[in-house]
């Protein structure tokens, strides 16, 4: 499946239709598929110079005329403000003939920033927002609110030609979204950033209202092309063509399932118990996927992420059915642990009974890692150089 996204021959794939520029040409990339995305690009032409930002290690990686610096995520840390100006002096220096190509993917947001507030802040903010269930539509017009480069606001620093090319790790494909939106214009109103922070109860400052009000680095408007090489829908289709290799019927219910983990949990495992009834006009065996990007609201203090989270929230809806369920993240990092998802079928809830553990506490304090840990039944891939949201499977028989 992950070869279906893979974002070097995925880029490769859309640069065929890219003039080479009558000046030179610039290469900036930020996101968790920035390497490979660079990478494709490098290959492909000839690069007066490039700033490359990832979470990868990046010690190893030296060439003179390209900079690889590896940032903060899921926060911003002072690399990723330092990138994000040695970015904005490299596109200055571009002149009008010239060609800026802009790699951006999921991760972005933090890899790469110019804040208006300081980091300590920033960080604070953001953190208040993910524990509190915030949607990355919400999440990110905070972030533009509060950003020098996001929402547009990256090509008022050159005069070159800009083209980005995107891989979408959002529901929709929403360029104003995806890593905040640096090179896609739009306006961001004040008052919708209020109304945010009112929503979720978090506190903001005199110095802080007044930066998310000041707008004087508006968006230009300058025109610029965008291509999404990859999105959620591909990862999705490569594992409806595996399952389908396998004999499966298949059931695609789309890439924009959305809201807290627990709640879908609930939506997708009461249609699994409908499917494995025979109470739908589907009939198992089938294989029904899908994908987006849940929320999760923490109010414990255990480790995992909105995937694993998912799948513990499962466990007592397909106990004792014939249902095998996944999640993971694309990524291969789910929240703060060092899992992608996890799997759960219909005997996980007896084995957890057996080793003495107790689904609803695990799930209480949001440790859904240590729960599928000791049962051994996480899904551990290490970061995978790329990002499309995440993927559900369940089998039903």
């Amino acid at each position: 499946m992950l070869k279906s996204i893979d974002p070097y021959e995925r880029t490769v794939e859309n640069l065929r239709n890219l003039e080479k520029p009558a000046g030179k040409l610039y290469l900036l990339a930020f996101g968790k598929s920035s390497l490979k995305m660079s990478m494709a690009i490098r290959d492909n032409f000839e690069i007066e110079r490039g700033i490359v930002v990832t979470n990868e290690d990046v010690d190893q990686l030296d060439e003179h005329n390209i900079e690889y610096i590896k940032g903060g995520h899921p926060f911003p840390n002072q690399k990723s403000v330092e990138s994000a100006k040695r970015a904005i002096e490299m596109i200055e220096e571009a002149r009008e003939d010239d060609l800026v190509i802009v790699a951006i993917s999921g991760g972005g947001s933090a890899l790469f920033e110019y804040p208006k507030v300081d980091l300590k802040t920033l960080k604070n903010i953001t953190k208040s927002l993910m524990n509190s269930g915030a949607s990355i539509e919400e999440l990110n017009l905070v972030r533009k609110s509060l950003s020098f480069i996001k929402g547009g606001k990256l090509p008022n620093f050159t005069r070159a030609h800009m083209i980005s090319f995107i891989m979408s790790d959002v529901v929709g494909d929403d360029l104003g979204i995806i890593a905040s939106g640096p090179t896609f214009s739009q306006d961001v109103q004040p008052e919708k950033v209020f109304e945010i922070f009112e929503k979720y109860g978090i506190e903001i400052s005199r110095s802080i209202r007044a930066a998310i009000a000041n707008n004087k680095e508006k968006p230009k408007r300058k025109k610029v092309k965008h291509v999404i090489v990859a999105s959620n829908r591909d990862a999705c289709m490569a594992a409806k063509e595996f399952v389908q290799s396998k004999g499966y019927k298949t059931l695609y219910l789309g890439s924009a399932i959305q809201g807290e983990s627990r709640e879908v949990a609930k939506a997708l495992g009461g249609m699994y118990k409908e499917i494995e009834g025979g109470h739908t006009d589907f009939r198992p065996p089938i294989a029904v996927i899908s994908g987006g990007e849940t929320t999760v609201t923490v109010n414990g203090n255990g480790k995992g992420g909105r995937n694993q989270e998912m799948c513990l929230s499962m466990v007592p809806i397909v106990a004792k059915k014939h249902v095998v369920f996944l999640s993971f993240g694309t990524d291969g990092i789910d929240g703060n642990s060092s899992a992608a998802g996890a799997i759960v079928d219909g005997t996980s809830l007896e084995r957890a009974k057996s080793m003495d553990m107790n689904y609803q506490k695990f799930l209480n304090e949001n440790d859904s890692f240590h729960f599928f840990e000791k049962l051994g039944d996480l899904i551990v891939t290490g970061p995978t150089g790329t990002n499309v949201m995440d993927v559900h499977v369940a089998l039903i028989s």
